[in-house]
């Protein structure tokens, strides 16, 4: 009988992505926002170390992009810090 040994991390998966989609304040967005903020943690996942560096900058291109205002995703961020 041959037994196979299985590591932790076979056994073991965090799944993390897509998971500020389940969020309350998350699902009072408007699609334009919700959109808007999915690009910024798809930017943030990317780069992660260069997170607290590039924030404002991301924050800030992804707005224009989508046509929305910067407090506006940067109050969505603030909220879903308060709920935690």
């Amino acid at each position: 009988m041959i037994l196979k040994v299985k590591t932790f991390n076979q056994f073991h998966q965090v799944i993390e992505k897509d998971e500020h989609r389940k969020s309350a304040q998350y699902k009072k967005l408007s699609p334009k926002m919700k959109t808007a903020v999915d690009e910024v943690f798809a930017v943030l996942e990317s780069n992660p170390q260069d997170f607290l560096s590039t924030f404002d900058k991301t924050v800030a291109k992804v707005a224009k992009k989508n046509g929305v205002k910067e407090k506006d995703i940067l109050k969505y961020f603030d909220k879903e810090m308060l709920t935690l």
